[in-house]
C-alpha cells in the first residue's frame, strides 16, 4: 500500500478533529504510563540511585513506549513508511546538525525570556538524583542516542504527530503534538527540585515544536530522532561535568 493510499484511509478513518486530538493525546499518555509501569517492574530488584537502576528504568520505559507504537501501527493499519521512516540522506544529516543548533538556541532563548519574566527552570528528577551519584549520568549519554531519541520520536512525532496530521494542517499539528509531548514530561519536573514547573514545561514545549518542524521539513523521522537523542546526550554530558566539577 502506498503512503498516499494510507493517508487516504487514515483521513477516512480519522473522523472529527476532536477525535484526532483525543486519540493522539491518549496515545501519548498511554505510551508514557505503560513505559512508567514497565520501568518500575524492571528496576524494582535494583538498588535505587545506581547507574544500573537508572539505565534499566530508561530502557524499560522506552520499551513500553515502543510496544504502544507497535500496537498503534497495527490498530491504525499503518506501515513504518506512514511514519516517514527511511534511510537518511546527506541532506538529512545536515538537517540534524542544523536542528541541534536550533534546539540549543531555542533552549537559550526560551530560558532567557523566562528568566526576564522572573521564572527559573525546574530541575529534572534525573539530574536531582545525579547530585548524589553523578555516575548514573554516564550510561544515559549513549542510551539517549540509542534509545530515548528513537523511541520518543517514534511515539510523539511518528504516531501522535501523524495521527493529528490526518485532521489538521501542519502548524496546528506541530503545536498540539508539542502540547502532548510537554504534558507527559510534567511528572519528571514535579519530582525535581526548585524552579518553576511551568517554565520547564514551556521549554519542553518549545523543544518539541522544533522537533516537529524538523520532522515536517525533512520528511524523515530519523532526523528528529537523532537530533533529540544527541541533544539529550549533550545535556547529560554537560550536567555530569558540572556536577563533578569538570566545568
Amino acid at each position: 500500500m502506498s503512503v498516499t493510499d494510507e493517508r487516504s484511509r487514515e483521513g477516512t478513518r480519522g473522523g472529527s478533529r476532536g477525535s484526532a486530538v483525543a486519540e493522539a493525546a491518549g496515545v501519548g499518555v498511554v505510551g508514557f504510563v505503560v513505559g512508567l509501569v514497565l520501568a518500575e517492574l524492571v528496576a524494582a530488584p535494583l538498588a535505587p540511585g545506581t547507574a544500573a537502576y537508572a539505565s534499566a528504568r530508561l530502557v524499560a520505559q522506552y520499551a513500553g513506549a515502543l510496544a504502544v507504537v507497535a500496537f498503534c501501527l497495527a490498530e491504525f493499519d499503518w506501515s513504518l513508511s506512514r511514519l516517514r521512516l527511511r534511510t537518511p540522506t546527506t541532506r538529512d544529516l545536515l538537517l540534524v546538525g542544523g536542528g541541534l543548533l536550533v534546539l540549543f538556541g531555542a533552549l537559550e532563548a526560551t530560558s532567557s525570556v523566562l528568566e526576564l519574566a522572573g521564572l527559573s527552570l525546574g530541575e529534572h528528577s534525573i539530574l536531582r538524583r545525579a547530585k548524589d551519584n553523578p555516575a548514573i549520568l554516564l550510561p544515559l549519554i549513549p542510551l539517549s542516542i540509542l534509545v530515548t531519541g528513537p523511541a520518543e520520536e517514534l511515539l510523539y512525532r511518528g504516531v501522535v504527530h501523524t495521527r493529528l496530521a490526518a485532521a489538521f494542517d501542519t502548524a496546528p499539528t506541530v503545536l498540539i503534538a508539542s502540547v502532548v509531548f510537554a504534558a507527559v514530561h510534567l511528572p519528571a519536573y514535579y519530582l525535581g527540585a526548585g524552579g518553576s514547573v511551568a517554565a520547564s514545561i514551556a521549554v519542553v514545549f518549545v523543544l518539541g515544536a522544533v522537533l516537529g518542524v524538523l520532522y515536517e521539513y525533512s520528511g524523515n523521522l530519523v532526523v528528529p530522532a537523532v537530533a533529540h537523542g544527541v541533544y539529550n546526550a549533550v545535556t547529560f554530558a554537560v550536567s555530569y561535568l558540572e556536577v563533578t566539577g569538570g566545568l
